[in-house]
């Protein structure tokens, strides 16, 4: 009888095998691949390196995360040149780790070295000695999950900074500090090395359409709710990105490298951008024209030593400040995207021959190298550069004409506290308002709303955070154009010229106030009341729902009479009348304090359903609210970025755990347990006419479609509605012009609505509006679809004014394509209703003036009569 191999001896035997396919020189040690230019022998033989950890060499497997942190925490128990930093958690409760490596000397004394760094963003502090200070270097990777070599790339370069003994690198380690981050995206990475390793071949298949590189919907390169982490830098929406952003500022790096992938087709990118065309306006010329080419100079040295091709100058931009490639820009430090030609698995057939995981890992681990040695070397420009940035950023305040900003809506705490919230977490220097103030007919109320001067070292954070560019230097753009945050929230914002804020300043705000919720008046045997203005009022109201409180939505203003005078409700006002309840009025009393203290709502007691004006409690315009039961469709073709938005407003604002559909699998679904179906973004066109059929079935049954952007097209192509999209076809009369063939790119890409800014009228009594106090509605397109105003004269709820551009930027085309059409339309079929957005109203989960139109459309859209 034969002996069976054992499996560890098969396990080595075909990491082997794989490795001599996927790293041609792996005949010698995995070391001479990575780095060739390096003695074996300079290598301290104490600290392990990642294949001797790991058990497998980098490049013949993907990494889980779990691994890296546990070989993280190896090195920083191996060596003293290295500290290991939990600073946050993933919502899938993944840790979010850094590695901070110096020499031992430097995390002796490392909280100094970090008080004497501090004081480059000091403008009134003397400028830092170089021959005393660090350089300090973020290296931060995989915050696109599925864009995987730059993990493997920082395990590589951990080990090489503290086990490789040669004098350079000694002299890296006791002039800078390095901060790696191996994963900014943990959730995302594992997803897709699951994805990867799963579907790996022994030997590897390089052939384009393996499944191992094609990933399933939704992919890796999003966190669990599906947000792209790399655009959340300014917003601040998700949880990686709070925790990202707080270490950030715990350091202000003068370098910070981004490791990006792209096409396999690709070589390798790095900066400088193209020149002006792609520069952020309100930061220093020098940045691009100087600080830039100079780092590139020892990048493009490692990869012409690499052999490895390159480019710079092309595509991408530096214009918004989103990214983690131009956060630091804003911040005064020097912020880089590197982008390698992806094999997305371990080896894929390109243009040029074979991609191999190993190869990109090595040119990562490579300019990464070279970064390092750029802050250390010009260790002087880069301190000289941040301290000029932010006693510049000084003298920009002063030029302009803008002496301060002042926010705060009494009539919606919750989200002027969520704004507040993010302004302290950039940094900024806020102060209360200590009283009432009226200013271009509006209303600020004291202890409600806040001051920000501009006069502070941050100001070009809160230039882009309140004002809305309008002018740029070209009409190509990699992204979004309108990215000023407070058009976003919606809130009520006014500016200070010519002085006299001052007298109405108070105290530094330091740390976020806490609020607390209330029932004014006390327990009522009649009713209470609570505003829907307030954006924690949805949540509240989903709470009382799931409890099987009753309630009921005004359709009308009134008045109520309270103990502190006479309160005013708008349209969308919450009433819960007690004896509608199958509970006592104690437990009701109960069970609404609960709901108050927990999401921060003012509730008001009422003894009379008879008002001093408006409709009274009773009347048929106060219709019962149906609990939602959403269904949200997802899967492939479906777009992930708007799922997830939505699934995250749903979920983590609302409370509502939605039903999350797979597009494939809704022709067997049971339709008729959810009174709301949303449809996002995506291609629907797969479905078959029986499908179809089944959602005008149900629409006419009594439920309500939700859709957005192309799947509004759909719906309308479908005749699900009978609504129409505005033709924009080209006018084919006239003579084509002729163009150069290398503005082919430039020509579309200046052809697309690059997240634009737009104002719309909107109907406050239409229940989707309920909550907003203006007609004038903020919405941020980017997308080519233009939907015609409704027949139905009630129908339009939101249509764009003939001069709708507030910022960002728009070609005139499109803009004369935009005037006078509807931003959305409800319509009724049957029982029920189709609500069609133009645009993404959950964009990027930070644009919450449209966002609360769509939570309307899920709470109310029930009560719609059209």
């Amino acid at each position: 009888m034969k002996k069976s191999i054992p499996q560890k001896v098969w396990q080595a035997v075909v990491a082997l095998a794989i490795a001599a396919l996927v790293l041609p020189t792996w005949g010698v040690a995995q070391n001479s691949y990575y780095f060739p230019d390096t003695n074996e022998a300079s290598f301290d033989e104490e600290i392990p390196s990642p294949q001797e950890f790991l058990g497998y060499e980098i490049g013949t497997h993907y990494t889980r995360h779990d691994r890296i942190v546990a070989y993280f925490k190896k090195l920083a128990e191996t060596s003293d040149k290295a500290t290991f930093q939990q600073i946050g958690e993933t919502y899938e409760k993944r840790p979010q780790v850094v590695l901070t490596v110096t020499a031992p000397e430097n995390h002796d004394n490392l909280e100094q070295i970090w008080q004497e760094h501090l004081t480059l963003t000091d403008p009134d502090a003397p400028l830092l000695d170089p021959d005393q200070g660090k350089s300090v270097v973020a290296l931060d990777y995989s915050v696109h999950g599925d864009e995987t070599s730059s993990g493997e790339a920082a395990l590589l370069t951990a080990y090489y900074l503290i086990a490789n003994t040669d004098q350079e690198t000694q002299t890296f380690l006791d002039e800078s500090v390095v901060l790696i981050d191996p994963a900014q995206n943990p959730d995302g990475r594992d997803r897709a090395a699951h994805w990867h390793n799963s579907y790996k071949s022994f030997p590897p298949v390089a052939d384009p359409a393996d499944a191992e590189h094609n990933q399933g919907w939704p992919r890796g390169r999003t966190n669990h709710f599906l947000h792209d982490l790399n655009r959340d830098w300014f917003a601040i929406t998700q949880q990686e990105s709070a925790n990202r952003i707080a270490f950030f500022h715990q350091w202000y790096p003068n370098v910070q490298i981004d490791f990006h992938e792209m096409g396999t087709n690709s070589t390798y990118y790095l900066e400088p951008t193209q020149p002006v065309r792609t520069w952020n306006p309100i930061i220093p010329e020098e940045q691009y024209t100087v600080m830039n080419p100079l780092l590139a100079e020892y990048q493009t040295e490692a990869l012409n030593n690499l052999g490895a091709l390159y480019w710079t100058k092309e595509i991408f931009d530096n214009i918004s400040p989103i990214y983690g490639s131009t956060y630091p820009d804003i911040q005064g430090g020097v912020g880089v995207t590197f982008e390698v030609g992806s094999s997305r698995g371990l080896v894929q057939e390109s243009d040029a021959g074979n991609v191999t995981f190993g190869s990109t890992i090595r040119k990562h681990l490579h300019t990464g190298i070279a970064t390092v040695r750029a802050a250390v070397n010009e260790k002087q420009k880069l301190f000289e550069y941040q301290k000029e940035f932010f006693q510049s950023a000084l003298d920009e305040a002063d030029d302009q004409p803008v002496e301060a900003y002042q926010f705060g809506d009494a009539e919606d705490p919750s989200l002027t506290h969520k704004f507040l919230d993010l302004l302290l977490k950039h940094q900024l220097e806020v102060y209360e308002v200590t009283e009432d103030v009226e200013r271009n007919d509006k209303q600020f109320a004291a202890g409600k709303s806040y001051i920000v001067p501009t006069d502070q070292k941050h100001y070009r954070v809160i230039h882009d955070i309140f004002e809305a560019n309008t002018s740029f230097p070209d009409s190509v753009f990699y992204d979004i154009t309108g990215w000023s945050l407070v058009h976003g929230y919606g809130i009520q914002y006014d500016e200070w010229e010519g002085g006299g804020y001052g007298d109405i300043q108070g105290t530094q705000v330091t740390e976020l106030p806490k609020r607390e919720g209330n029932i004014k008046g006390g327990a009522s045997d009649y009713a209470y009341v609570f505003k829907w203005s307030d954006y924690n009022a949805s949540p509240a109201l989903y709470d009382l729902l799931s409890d099987e409180i009753r309630a009921r939505v005004a359709h009308k203003p009134f008045t109520i009479n309270t103990a502190e005078g006479q309160e005013s409700f708008s349209y969308g006002s919450i009433v819960i009348a007690t004896h509608d309840q199958n509970i006592s009025s104690s437990k009701l009393y109960d069970k609404l304090q609960k709901v108050a203290r927990e999401h921060k709502v003012t509730v008001y007691s009422v003894d009379s359903g008879m008002t001093p004006s408006g409709t009274d409690l009773g009347s048929t315009n106060n219709q019962v609210v149906e609990k939602p039961e959403t269904a949200l469709v997802i899967g492939s073709g479906v777009s992930s970025y708007e799922a997830g938005e939505a699934w995250f407003l749903l979920n983590k604002h609302a409370g509502i755990g939605t039903t999350k559909i797979r597009k494939r699998q809704l022709p067997q679904t049971d339709l008729s347990r959810y009174n709301s179906l949303i449809l996002v973004d995506g291609n629907y066109n797969d479905w078959q006419e029986s499908t179809v059929d089944k959602i005008k079935t149900w629409v006419r049954a009594g439920g309500v479609l939700i859709t957005d952007e192309d799947a509004s097209r759909w719906a309308i192509q479908q005749e699900v509605v009978s609504e129409d999209l505005l033709k924009t076809y080209e006018d084919t009369t006239e003579t084509k012009p002729r163009y150069d063939y290398e503005e082919q790119s430039d020509r579309w890409r200046a052809s697309t609505i690059p997240g634009t800014i737009l104002e719309a009228d909107i109907d406050p009594s239409n229940p989707i509006a309920f909550g907003v106090n203006d007609r004038r509605q903020l919405f941020i397109k980017d997308n080519n679809l233009f939907l015609k105003p409704s027949k139905n004269p009630y129908s339009t709820i939101a249509k764009y004014s003939e001069d709708p551009f507030v910022g960002g930027h728009i070609s005139d085309e499109n803009l004369d394509k935009v005037r006078g059409t509807a931003s959305i339309i409800a319509k009724g079929e049957g029982n029920g209703t189709v609500i069609l957005f133009a645009e993404n109203p959950n964009f990027r989960s930070y644009w919450h003036t449209t966002s609360r139109l769509f939570l309307n459309a899920v709470f109310f859209g029930q009560n719609l009569r059209l």
